[in-house]
């Protein structure tokens, strides 16, 4: 934990993803300044997922081609470069098409879907195996503690002072970050075998070798398919369906929507601490965090989606948080420490496209049976698809051992 690439790997990605928050909140508030529409704003949303979703598709094309770290780099730098344009172009006040702004967030997603996969992937290359569980932790905290602080200061920075001074300060953030991403020197221990193909009938190979693996390697397949479910029922915690729920269900402003999602977030932070402080006993805890997170997820759900008292339904949100942070960070930890070094960032584009897809399908589903059938029956669907990932869990568990744990079940047979 004390790498100096390890540091300047969590620095310059925190530069990163405050600018893809102030990203978001400037190009938002500047569509609806220039077209006066909410149906511009929601186009970003829409357009984020569909660029996500193919470039995570085709992602492990420029990983058989180029180094982790390079594709970190240069995507970054390509951002950096859409977003100086974009800046340009919005502090001359010469921007009158809004489809200039859509192509540019197009772009931008597009390296995104590239550059996730690979953000997780390096994670065992820059710590040691068995700081890993801390390190992602760390990383994850982080993330969710910059989502919880930058929309606020980003709001805050629009109100006194305009979107397109977030916008530059957003490619200052970025240029920092640039920075950090060239700086990082890894050695990646395992060559490609597919390095030297260049012609495009091995493309489909290339995007077909992490869905291959995926679902012969027992661990990345059994995620895969709690993934999925899991991110269905994910999709009841979307800010429409809590606003939704906000009004009918609690009968508030729209305040309490805010508080609810910043309870959530707060609810990560704190797991994420937790994991920090106390990695070795959640470490050997793996196989119980696994199996019982799914269900406690579910039964949380279903208190939440009954609540009527609105200071019940905070404690709920921040029970889901912390719970969230100790499920998503061990499978992180199990799937990077059971899959083949190389093929890595080829899974965790694969789980991103499940995510990705799932969470767009999702939105549509349960918005569509919350306006059908009540607020309640969203949540209650909710909670079923993390019993059934719950049950996947149990199905597969002598899988979420950890390696102390199989040691002595190697030992306890030797011995008889």
């Amino acid at each position: 934990m004390r790498n100096k690439m390890f540091h300047f790997f969590w620095i310059g990605q925190s530069f990163a993803n405050f600018g893809d928050v102030f990203y978001i909140v400037s190009l938002i508030t500047y569509l609806y300044h220039l077209t006066s529409k909410s149906m511009a704003t929601a186009f970003v949303t829409f357009l984020v997922t569909l660029s996500l979703s193919i470039s995570g598709i085709i992602a492990p094309i420029f990983f058989e081609k180029f180094k982790l770290k390079i594709i970190l780099a240069y995507g970054q730098m390509f951002k950096t470069i859409l977003l100086m344009i974009l800046c340009i172009y919005i502090n001359m006040n010469i921007v009158s098409n809004v489809w200039l702004i859509y192509t540019v967030v197009l772009c931008i997603s597009f390296f995104d879907g590239i550059s996730n996969p690979i953000k997780s992937s390096l994670i065992p290359l820059v710590v040691k195996r068995e700081e890993i569980l801390k390190a992602n932790s760390m990383l994850n905290t982080l993330d969710q503690f910059i989502k919880l602080s930058a929309w606020p200061i980003g709001s805050l920075i629009i109100a006194f002072l305009s979107p397109a001074f977030l916008i530059n300060m957003t490619l200052l953030l970025y240029m920092i970050s640039c920075f950090f991403m060239f700086l990082l020197n890894i050695e990646e221990t395992s060559k490609r075998e597919n390095v030297n193909r260049k012609g495009t009938k091995k493309v489909p190979s290339s995007m077909s070798i992490g869905w291959k693996y995926t679902f012969t390697n027992q661990h990345s397949k059994s995620i895969s398919f709690m993934t999925l479910f899991e991110g269905v029922g994910n999709g009841v915690w979307i800010s429409a369906i809590l606003y939704v729920y906000v009004k009918e269900q609690l009968h508030l402003g729209e305040e309490w929507w805010g508080y609810i999602n910043s309870i959530f977030f707060g609810g990560m932070v704190i797991g994420g601490f937790l994991i920090i402080k106390f990695n070795k006993f959640i470490e050997a805890s793996q196989q119980t965090i696994v199996l019982s997170t799914p269900f406690i997820i579910a039964t949380v759900t279903f208190l939440f989606g009954n609540e009527q008292y609105a200071w019940l339904s905070l404690f709920w949100s921040m029970i889901y948080g912390i719970t969230e942070q100790f499920r998503f960070v061990s499978l992180q930890t199990i799937l990077q420490k059971n899959t083949e070094p190389h093929l890595l960032p080829n899974v965790f584009a694969v789980q991103g496209v499940i995510s990705t897809i799932t969470f767009g399908v999702s939105t549509l589903l349960l918005s569509f049976i919350a306006d059908t059938y009540g607020i309640t029956s969203a949540f209650y669907t909710s909670a079923l698809c993390y019993i059934i990932s719950g049950l996947i869990s149990y199905k597969n568990k002598e899988i979420w051992k950890n390696e102390e744990q199989n040691l002595k079940n190697v030992t306890t047979t030797l011995k008889q």
